[in-house]
């Protein structure tokens, strides 16, 4: 009789280890009291949530990312059958904040590889992103087994202004050691981690309530797309140029 009361412990000791499943839209937070595997061709993003002073203690907040495709310089939007195919690629990304009562919490989210962008931040209301970066964001990549810190956001809520004005915000950090930390319970996280090579000034097409731009300070620029290659012409033949039609008469 003992045996099969420990059948359940024993099965949710093995659900808990196993990998992740891939998400089309990674938006639940890894729990990181129990063992966490990314299966192969998963690696996972890091997001903190920071309240440093009486301003941000108390606020919650949320931070989205979506594949970005570098050469388009656009989005990479989920395609209608992704699901009906089997894809196990992962477009949307949405970092939400946990407790609101503590001082920092680190959100981790389990994602397959590529390149991503900031879309959009808000402070207040969990898992609602009202604004869009696409002006220019930080991007930045994740490879197969890493763990990517992208950095800590602060939420203000209507904060006074030197000016007398009041406005809202995610405020950027970074304190990458407090993310290693979060994460040192974790061997599969813990191996790969690395702080995201950010890189300003991403764009793609705006969709949002509030179209804006996010820098990160001391990062590089994206610079512009590279231009696409000329097709290659038949030796000795000069490419073609449109001429004006000859007059009539």
């Amino acid at each position: 009789m003992m045996r099969l009361f420990r059948l359940p412990a024993l099965a949710a000791l093995v659900i808990a280890g196993a990998p992740a499943a891939a998400q089309l839209r990674a938006e639940k937070r890894v729990d990181l009291a129990v063992p966490v595997q990314l299966a192969p061709g998963q690696g996972a993003i890091v997001v903190g949530f920071r309240r440093p002073d009486r301003m941000s203690m108390g606020k919650a907040g949320s931070v989205a990312f979506s594949r970005y495709d570098l050469a388009k310089r656009e989005v990479v939007f989920q395609p209608r059958d992704a699901k009906k195919r089997g894809d196990t690629t992962t477009y949307w990304v949405m970092a939400r904040s946990g407790d609101r009562k503590l001082a920092v919490d680190h959100a981790v989210l389990i994602v397959s590889p590529g390149d991503y962008v900031l879309f959009g931040a808000s402070p207040g209301m969990v898992g609602l992103v009202t604004n869009t970066m696409c002006l220019g964001a930080p991007t930045f990549s994740v490879a197969a087994g890493e763990t990517v810190y992208f950095g800590d956001v602060t939420p203000y809520i209507g904060v006074k202004l030197v000016d007398g004005t009041r406005a809202s915000a995610m405020a950027y950090s970074s304190h990458p050691e407090d993310a290693r930390k979060a994460v040192a319970g974790q061997p599969a996280l813990l191996t790969g981690f690395r702080p995201a090579a950010l890189r300003n000034g991403a764009t793609y097409g705006c969709v949002a309530q509030e179209m804006t731009a996010y820098r990160v300070p001391g990062v590089e620029e994206l610079g512009a797309a590279e231009p696409s290659p000329t097709p290659d012409l038949p030796a000795g033949e000069p490419p073609a140029v449109p001429t004006a039609p000859a007059p009539a008469g």
